[in-house]
């Protein structure tokens, strides 16, 4: 399994399953972070935008996936203020320029996009902004590796672990599930060499019976991570249980952010409530848990494709139901 959907798209475009033999099998897993973000994230952003009148930025990825009633992209026709950036700086900016509007950023996505999510909190702490605040939905992929390894509806022999993810946190995180699960990782990249080089070193401890932690990415992953963005993190962050989409609430799978900067905390500042369901019949959860592939959800190709999306691994670039519907 590949927990990584620039890995997942990689697969796709370049077909790499044809070229593996017969008795081998790659399955998606959960490591787009659109997709894993909660519905009620997204009903929460509207809410922000449409009953409490801020301003809110967000990466544009974000802007089509749907809520319980709307997606952002439908909030914004309907008056909401809500802009698409390249970065949360210029949310920051922003609220700077602007002191007398409420301005938040939709803060989501793995280890790898948590440092420039926090730095701007820690940045408007010490301009002492009172009008800027990140609606945060960061998810920690070891738990979710684990709860993975848990579930009695897959059984992954393996795992291509995450560049990006990694190069953040490090390797030593996925050693503990190693030695739990007997399931050897390998750190895998982006190109198809690189997603090559993950499967032949799994394939190889497949043949040694061994279950190590190892790195196929050496030239951009080094094995400590990068201790700056981690003390970063520590600093602005804690880890708490959280929802995935699909997969429900996991232990410790997510961040929260910490009393300390409580002030910059959307979540605790406008306290949202949102009455928040799946679309009815989409299988989003068991596409990211890889019990299914795409094809085999019921709406894929019928009524949810990139032009009228569903669920959320339709709509985003990263997503499985996405690039199976591109390459497949």
């Amino acid at each position: 399994m590949e927990v990584c959907g620039g890995q997942t798209h990689t697969i796709y475009k370049y077909r790499l399953r044809e070229l593996l033999p017969k008795n081998m099998r790659l399955i998606s897993g959960p490591g787009c972070p659109v997709c894993v973000t909660p519905i009620r994230y997204i009903d929460k952003a509207v809410s922000l935008a449409l009953d409490h009148g801020c301003t809110v930025y967000t990466f544009g990825d974000l802007m089509r996936v749907p809520g319980t009633t709307m997606s952002l992209e439908r909030a914004a026709a309907e008056g909401g203020d809500i802009r698409p950036v390249y970065s949360p700086f210029d949310a920051l900016k922003s609220a700077e320029a602007n002191p007398e509007q409420e301005t938040v950023f939709l803060g989501i996505g793995f280890e790898t996009t948590m440092p420039p999510f926090v730095l701007p909190i820690v940045q408007a702490a010490e301009k002492g902004l009172k009008n800027f605040s990140v609606l945060l939905s960061g998810k920690r992929v070891p738990p979710v590796l684990d709860a993975v390894l848990q579930s009695p509806k897959i059984n992954v022999n393996g795992f291509i672990t995450p560049g990006h993810v990694t190069a953040v946190i490090g390797t030593e995180p996925y050693a503990p599930l190693c030695e739990k699960y007997r399931v050897p990782m390998a750190v895998g990249g982006f190109e198809p060499l690189d997603l090559l080089a993950a499967i032949l070193n799994l394939t190889e401890q497949f043949a040694a019976g061994t279950h190590d932690n190892a790195n196929a990415y050496t030239r951009a992953v080094p094995s400590i991570g990068n201790p700056k963005a981690q003390a970063l993190l520590d600093e602005v962050l804690e880890v708490t249980d959280d929802e995935l989409r699909g997969l429900g609430v996991l232990p410790d799978a997510g961040f929260a952010i910490r009393e300390t900067y409580a002030a910059f905390d959307a979540d605790r500042r406008f306290k949202i409530k949102t009455d928040s369901h799946e679309p009815e019949g989409c299988a989003c959860g068991d596409v990211l848990y890889g019990v299914i592939e795409p094809e085999e959800c019921p709406l894929f190709r019928t009524v949810c494709n990139p032009d009228s999306p569903i669920g959320s691994c339709m709509v985003s670039a990263e997503g499985a139901c996405n690039a199976a519907f591109l390459f497949s």
